[in-house]
C-alpha cells in the first residue's frame, strides 16, 4: 500500500489560513471603495449578474507581500474584484445558482492591457458556507488566504482570474455541496467561465471602466489546489472532450486516485481532515447516485447524523457544539467486527487520532461493509499489482468513488502536477504518484505527444525516498521551465518555510516553559502536520504554477509572433 512517510507526533492543531491576518488586513484597509461605487449590475444575459467588490493598487499589493512571501513577484497590475452570480446544476441535475470571483488586471503597464490570458481556478476544501473568493484581503471571510494568494500571484501579474465558489457556497441556492462529483464540479467551473466571458463582452459593450483596455485572449489556464486539484483535472478533461482548447493546466495536490484513497482511509490510514471531508463527500455522492445510504444514520453515528455541511458555523464551532468529531473517523479496536479487527495497524503515526472508543463519525457496520468489498475486489494500486481502480467493486460507495476517480485521464495539453510527498491530508504517492506512473506508461505510445511535469516540492527527505523530486514526461524534459535553478528555488523556499514553522513552534513551546527535547520535537511535528497541506505545499505549488504558466503563455505568444512574421509577405524596397 502506498502511503506517505511522516514525523511521529501527537494530535496536531488544525489550521487553514495560508496568509496571515495581518497581510490580509493591510490589503483590506486600502482595498475597499465607497459603497456608492460598487453595486450589482444585471448583464444582457438574464441568467448572470455581476457586482463590483473592491480594488487594490500595485503599491498596496507589494507592501503587503514583499516582506511576507518572497516567492511572489512585484505586482505588475492593479486589481479590480467583481463577483459573478450564474446558473449551474447540482449533483442530481437540479437547477441552482453559484457565485464566482472575477479578478481583473488594470493599469497602464503593457502586461495588464490588451489580450490577457484567463486563469480558471478551483479552490480547496472548506466546510464554511460563507466562503467567498471575491473577498480578497478581507480577514473576516474564510476564503481570504487562498483568494489573496491567487490574486497576488496571477491577477496582479496580468491574468484575468475566474474562481468559482462552487454550488452550495456563498449565495448559492443549493443546500449542499457536490463535493468531488467530477461531472457536476467540472460543469460548475465551465458555467462560471462562460458567464465570466459573457460579462466581459457585455460590460465592454456598456463601456464599464473596469473592463476598459483588456480582452480575453482565448488562452485558458486551469489550476486548483487539494479538492481544487481534482476539480481542475476533471474540468480539463470535460473541456478536452468537448473539443475546447486549454493552453495548460496545473492540478495541485489533488485526490485524483479517489477510489484508492478511499480504500486506504477505510483500511485505517486516516488522513488529517477526514472528519471534514467525509460528510461533504457522502452527501454529494448520495445526491448524485441515490444509493450510498437511505438515511444519514446508516453511515454516520447518531450524534453527528443531522449535521449539514457546508455550515455557517466554523469547523471548530461545529466540534465545540458536538456536531462533528475533531479527528475520530472510525471506532477504535476492538470493534467486535472480525474483518476490521484483523486489519494491520497503520504505519502512519498520525492515523491513530482518527479512532475513538465512542465519539467517532462513520458507523462501524458501514465501514465493515466497505472494507469487506475492498478486500474481495481490491484496487490494484492498493494491492500493488497496478495503478488502476478495482475492476468490479460491489459496494455502492466504492462504485461511486471509482466513477469519480481520474486515473486513466491522459491530458493532451502541457500539464504540471505538484505536491509535497509528506502531505498528511492528500497522500502524495497514492494520488500524484499513481497519476505520474500512469502518464509515464501512456507516454510510451508513439502518438502520445505528452508534455507533463510532476514536481515534488519537498526535497527535505530525499535520502528516505527512491524517486526523484521531478519527473519529466514526454516533451516536458525540454521545457525551459525545468531548469535546475527554478526547481531548486521552489524546493529551497519550501524547505526554509518548513524549518521556520518548526522553529516557531519550538520557540513558542519554550516560551511556555517546555524544555524536554521529546516534547519540543513533538511541538515541531504538530506544527508540520497543521501547516503542511494548507500552507506550505500550497504556497510552493502556487509559485511553481505561476512560473509554469508564464513559460507556456510566453512560448505560445512567441510562436504566434513567429507565425505572423512567416505569414506576412516581405516588401521589396
Amino acid at each position: 500500500m502506498i502511503i506517505p512517510k511522516s514525523t511521529s507526533v501527537n494530535t496536531p492543531t488544525m489550521t487553514r489560513c495560508i496568509l496571515s491576518v495581518a497581510v490580509a488586513s493591510s490589503l483590506l484597509l486600502v482595498g475597499c471603495g465607497d459603497d456608492n461605487d460598487f453595486n450589482e449590475r444585471i448583464t444582457d444575459n438574464s441568467d448572470i449578474s455581476v457586482e463590483s467588490i473592491s480594488e487594490f493598487n500595485r503599491a498596496t499589493i507589494d507592501g503587503a507581500f514583499s516582506a511576507n512571501d518572497p516567492s511572489i513577484p512585484d505586482a505588475k497590475c492593479d486589481i479590480k474584484i467583481e463577483k459573478v452570480t450564474y446558473k449551474t446544476e447540482g449533483a442530481a441535475g437540479e437547477d441552482t445558482t453559484a457565485t464566482a470571483a472575477l479578478m481583473l488586471p488594470s493599469s497602464d503597464n503593457a502586461d495588464c492591457q490588451g489580450d490577457r490570458p484567463i486563469l480558471l481556478y478551483a479552490h480547496g476544501t472548506t466546510t464554511d458556507k460563507d466562503y467567498d473568493f471575491a473577498q480578497v484581503g478581507n480577514p473576516q471571510n474564510p476564503a481570504v488566504g487562498e483568494a489573496t494568494l491567487i490574486a497576488a500571484n496571477f491577477a496582479a501579474q496580468g491574468y484575468i482570474v475566474v474562481a468559482p465558489n462552487y454550488a452550495g457556497y456563498d449565495e448559492s441556492d443549493l443546500d449542499y455541496h457536490p463535493y468531488l462529483v467530477a461531472e457536476q464540479q467540472s460543469t460548475d467551473m465551465i458555467d462560471a467561465l462562460e458567464s465570466a466571458r459573457d460579462i466581459i463582452d457585455d460590460e465592454q459593450d456598456n463601456n464599464n471602466a473596469n473592463y476598459t483596455g483588456i480582452e480575453d485572449s482565448g488562452k485558458l489556464f486551469i489550476s486548483g489546489y487539494s479538492q481544487g486539484g481534482h476539480v481542475a483535472m476533471a474540468t480539463a478533461r470535460a473541456l478536452e472532450q468537448d473539443g475546447e482548447t486549454v493552453t495548460a493546466i496545473a492540478p495541485l495536490s489533488g485526490p485524483y486516485a479517489l477510489a484508492a484513497f478511499g480504500d486506504a482511509i477505510f483500511s485505517g490510514n486516516v488522513n488529517i481532515g477526514a472528519t471534514r471531508f467525509a460528510p461533504l463527500l457522502a452527501t454529494g455522492l448520495e445526491k448524485k447516485y441515490k444509493d450510498i445510504y437511505r438515511n444519514t444514520t446508516d453511515i454516520f453515528s447518531s450524534q453527528y447524523a443531522n449535521t449539514k455541511l457546508p455550515s455557517l458555523l466554523t469547523f471548530d464551532e461545529l466540534v465545540d457544539a458536538g456536531k462533528l468529531p475533531e479527528f475520530a473517523l472510525f471506532e477504535a479496536k476492538p470493534t467486535g467486527n472480525t474483518v476490521l479487527d484483523a486489519l494491520p495497524r497503520s504505519p502512519l503515526p498520525f492515523a491513530s487520532i482518527g479512532f475513538s472508543d465512542t465519539n467517532y463519525l462513520i458507523k462501524t457496520d458501514f465501514r465493515a461493509a466497505f472494507v469487506t468489498d475492498a478486500l474481495a475486489n481490491p484496487d490494484s494500486l492498493i494491492a500493488m499489482t497496478g495503478a488502476l481502480p478495482a475492476a468490479n467493486p460491489q459496494n455502492n460507495l466504492r462504485k461511486a468513488l471509482k466513477d469519480n476517480d481520474l486515473r486513466g485521464y491522459i491530458p493532451k495539453m502541457p500539464t504540471l502536477l505538484c505536491g509535497g510527498n509528506q502531505d498528511p491530508t492528500v497522500f502524495y504517492d497514492l494520488n500524484t504518484g499513481s497519476m505520474s506512473a500512469i502518464l509515464q506508461q501512456a507516454s510510451a505510445a508513439p502518438s502520445a505527444n505528452l508534455n507533463i511535469t510532476v514536481l515534488d516540492v519537498d526535497a527535505t527527505n530525499d535520502d528516505d525516498r527512491d524517486q526523484n523530486t521531478v519527473t519529466s514526461i514526454g516533451s516536458a524534459m525540454s521545457n525551459a521551465w525545468m531548469s535546475t535553478d527554478t526547481i531548486d528555488n521552489i524546493q529551497s523556499r519550501f524547505a526554509a518555510s518548513l524549518t521556520a514553522v518548526q522553529n516557531r513552534a519550538i520557540a513558542n513551546a519554550r516560551a511556555a516553559g517546555v524544555t524536554d527535547p521529546i516534547l519540543l520535537a513533538q511541538a515541531a511535528g504538530q506544527a508540520t502536520l497543521a501547516n503542511y497541506h494548507g500552507a506550505l505545499a500550497s504556497t510552493a505549488c502556487t509559485q511553481a504554477t505561476r512560473e509554469f504558466f508564464e513559460q507556456n503563455f510566453n512560448q505560445t505568444a512567441n510562436q504566434e509572433d513567429n507565425d505572423r512574421v512567416i505569414q506576412t509577405p516581405l516588401r521589396m524596397s
